[in-house]
């Protein structure tokens, strides 16, 4: 994976990513797992188009169609805490690999992440919005940021989020809006634009250990750019060699 003509920010990023790696292999290796997001639920998704700008909806249809989902904690491991949770979110799915990864999560902005936990609805994987907090450059549209929009489902009763998660899926009811909002406009332009909607249908038996979202897994046309993601090009890199050959991203 690299970054083709990167600017001064992603440069920034790939040397501050070389630095932390391996501070990231250590860690990972000392869990024998992700440093982030150590364990998740997977399910299979279906994507469906609702945008209505003719631009926006073509980039809709290149997500269309099965899709893999995974939400996690990004802290614990069998416990439900105070935490952010993720949702990653591979498009084209055919049951081994796919044409477009998404990672989310609930931080709004790289610079609330440390707050992040507070504002989190930790018992509930359908009731916050997961924002991708770095940009991409999409064909047709230009720099834009993604956001998964969830149903606002709280978890009310004494079930986990995977039990709660698996009830809403039966009943109907756990539907995303993706959304995207551009950055090529003023600031007091920006609006959250609807661009797909993901409707998670059942649990689905994979080997988590063996999956590897990857942002750079981009053959549907979302580029990933920015500080984050050039960041996290060597992170990931040296997280995956520091664990077992089957773990994966």
């Amino acid at each position: 994976m690299t970054i083709q003509h990167p600017a001064l920010s992603e440069r920034c990023g790939l040397w501050v990513g070389a630095g932390l790696a391996p501070l990231t292999a250590a860690i990972s290796h000392a869990r024998n797992a992700r440093m982030f997001h150590p364990d998740g639920v997977v399910v299979r998704a279906s994507t469906e188009p609702c945008a209505s700008e003719p631009e926006l909806r073509r980039v809709a249809e290149r997500l269309a169609g099965p899709t893999l989902a995974r939400f996690s904690s990004a802290l614990w491991r069998g416990h439900e805490w105070p935490d952010v949770l993720g949702a990653a979110l591979r498009f084209g799915w055919d049951g081994e690999t796919g044409t477009q990864d998404l990672l989310l999560a609930t931080i709004r902005f790289p610079w609330t992440m440390l707050l992040a936990p507070l504002a989190t609805n930790y018992r509930s994987f359908l009731w916050n919005h997961y924002h991708a907090v770095s940009p991409f450059e999409v064909p047709g549209v230009g720099p834009a940021k993604f956001r998964l929009r969830s149903p606002r489902l709280d978890n009310g009763t004494d079930s986990t989020r995977s039990q709660h998660l698996q009830n809403a899926m039966r009943a109907g009811r756990a539907v995303f809006r993706l959304e995207l909002r551009r950055l090529d406009v003023s600031p007091l332009r920006r609006r959250w634009q609807p661009l797909a909607e993901v409707t998670l249908l059942a649990p689905v038996d994979v080997d988590q250990s063996a999956l590897r979202f990857s942002p750079f897994n981009d053959t549907a046309g979302l580029r990933p750019t920015g500080f984050v993601h050039a960041m996290r090009l060597a992170a990931y890199e040296a997280s995956q060699r520091a664990r077992p050959a089957s773990e994966g991203a």
